[in-house]
């Protein structure tokens, strides 16, 4: 079904909420990906936007700060510790979504959690908030085909849960 001009104008936006501290006591850095200017302008908006972590860093390229601010959203995460990240960052992970929202332009919450096996493959992807059934196939096939850095449980690889959230708004 082909698109309306009204549609067609709408630009898509997805805002990483993965990362952003629940408490922020002074403004710290956001990073994001930039998609394609919007006809008659040059100035590319952000296709993904808000997170505090650069997302184009490992794990172990993370500052002390972004790495507390991940840690956070673990209950119990004794010092040496780590959490399972996508090895080569969240930016892939971020750009094939933002691929696929530009297609599905669906509205609202992507809550997913994906379960990182002790050698860092994806083997269980939940959805706990979705805007589409199309959408929660789609980011988990993206989750499913990423690789990670397997979480660090005292001293030794170990299976652990990755959260995964975003919102999708069209403007």
């Amino acid at each position: 079904m082909p698109l309306s001009n009204d549609v067609r104008g709408l630009g898509v936006v997805c805002i990483a909420l993965l990362t952003t501290p629940c408490l922020a006591e002074t403004a710290k850095p956001e990073y994001g990906i930039r998609e394609e200017a919007l006809t008659g302008s040059a100035i590319k908006s952000y296709g993904v936007q808000g997170s505090p972590i650069a997302i184009n860093k490992r794990y172990s390229e993370l500052s002390v700060e972004e790495r507390a601010s991940l840690n956070r959203y673990y209950e119990k995460m004794e010092p040496g510790d780590e959490p399972p990240f996508p090895s080569d960052g969240l930016k892939p992970v971020y750009e094939a979504i933002r691929k696929g929202q530009a297609k599905l332009l669906v509205e609202g919450e992507l809550i997913l959690v994906a379960t990182v096996s002790d050698k860092g493959e994806v083997t269980e992807v939940k959805a706990v908030g979705s805007p589409s059934p199309e959408m929660t196939q789609f980011a988990a096939s993206v989750l499913f085909l990423t690789k990670f850095k397997p979480a660090v449980c005292q001293g030794q690889p170990c299976k652990m849960d990755y959260p995964f959230r975003l919102a999708f708004r069209l403007r």
